[in-house]
C-alpha cells in the first residue's frame, strides 16, 4: 500500500513516522510542495492507495488529487474514506467495544470545549477535568481541553474501565496513521469507531498502550 501525506499539520508528519514502520505499507510520500528529509517527496498522489491529512482543508487538497483521503474529521466528506481518525475517534473505538458504556471522555491539549457541565476523572497525569457533552456519529462524547502536554481517552462500560493516556502529539499522530487499518476493512466510507477492533490493534502496533480495570 502507498500512502501520499498531505502536509496540513505537526500531526500529519507524525503520522507518517507511524506508517512508515507498519507492515501493511510499503511506501509512505510527501505530496508537494514541500521538502523532507525523511520521505520522498512528489507533486502528484499518482499511484498512491490512500491520502492522510488534518483539518478542514484536507478534504479539498485530497479531492484535487482525486485519492481517497482518512483524515481526522469529525463526520464524512467528499472524498474521505477514514474519518474520525483523531482523539475523539480514538476514545469513539473504546466506548463502541463496551456493551454498556455508561461514560465516553477525551482530553486532549488540542480540544476548545465550550459550556461545561461537569468534570471527569481522568487518568494521571491529565486528572480531573470540566467537560462539555458533544455527540460524535450519533453518540455521546464528553470532551475536555488537557491542561498539560498529555491526552487522555477513557471508556467506562458496566464492569470495566478502559484508557488510553499519552503525550498529546504522539497520541493525535497515532490516531490518524491507524486510520489505514479502517480503509482496507471495506469499500464503504466509515468512521474508525465502525471498524474499532482493527483500529485499535494497529494504534497498539504503532505505539499506544491500552490500560483496563475492573
Amino acid at each position: 500500500m502507498r500512502i501520499g501525506l498531505l502536509v496540513t499539520g505537526d500531526t500529519s508528519i507524525r503520522a507518517a513516522h507511524s506508517l512508515s514502520a507498519h507492515p501493511g505499507v510499503d511506501s509512505v510520500l510527501v505530496i508537494g510542495p514541500a521538502s523532507s528529509k525523511s520521505f520522498e517527496v512528489a507533486d502528484s498522489a499518482e499511484g498512491c492507495d490512500y491520502l492522510v491529512g488534518i483539518g478542514q482543508t484536507a478534504p479539498r487538497l485530497a479531492a484535487r488529487h482525486g485519492v481517497p483521503l482518512i483524515w481526522d474529521g469529525d463526520e464524512q466528506a467528499d472524498g474521505v474514506a477514514v474519518w474520525g481518525a483523531g482523539p475523539k475517534g480514538l476514545a469513539m473505538a473504546l466506548g463502541s467495544r463496551e456493551s454498556d458504556p455508561q461514560l465516553v471522555a477525551v482530553a486532549h491539549p488540542g480540544l476548545e470545549v465550550d459550556g461545561t457541565e461537569r468534570s471527569t476523572r481522568f487518568p494521571d497525569p491529565v486528572g480531573r477535568l470540566p467537560v462539555a457533552e458533544t455527540r460524535l456519529g450519533g453518540r455521546p462524547l464528553a470532551v475536555a481541553h488537557s491542561k498539560n502536554q498529555y491526552a487522555a481517552c477513557l471508556a467506562v462500560g458496566a464492569r470495566r474501565r478502559v484508557a488510553i493516556v499519552d503525550d498529546g502529539a504522539f497520541l493525535a499522530g497515532i490516531a490518524l496513521a491507524a486510520g489505514v487499518a479502517v480503509a482496507v476493512v471495506g469499500d464503504t466510507p466509515r468512521p474508525v469507531w465502525a471498524a474499532a477492533l482493527p483500529y485499535l490493534e494497529a494504534a497498539t502496533e504503532m505505539g499506544l498502550v491500552m490500560a483496563e480495570s475492573g
